[in-house]
């Protein structure tokens, strides 16, 4: 998130600027999925783009720069909305691949 200044000091990129200003994190701004995990029973992904995979066991999911797998017992989409996917169920991994 840091560029070099002028005279090679650090200095932020316009995305941290603004991402300040506005008073949101930075990843939002450059793509990144927003995830909220409830212990391992449920997450909440936002900036979902596309399910690649789905059945009880695993959840693989495609947010554009990254593909986000849930691997468990029981897993269900409660819902998809846009692009925001509810999980549900007992969740034993949960792993990230880039694009």
């Amino acid at each position: 998130m840091w560029g070099k200044g002028k005279k090679g000091e650090d200095v932020p990129s316009f995305l941290s600027r603004v991402a300040g200003r506005l008073e949101f994190p930075v990843d939002v701004g450059e793509g990144l999925p927003q995830l909220q995990l409830m212990g391992n029973r449920e997450a909440i992904v936002e900036g979902c783009q596309r399910v690649l995979e789905y059945h009880d066991g695993l959840v693989r999911l495609y947010t554009g720069r990254l593909r986000i797998k849930f691997v468990g017992r029981g897993l269900r989409m409660e819902y998809l909305t846009g692009n925001t996917v509810k999980i549900t169920g007992r969740m034993t991994s949960v792993e990230f691949q880039q694009g």
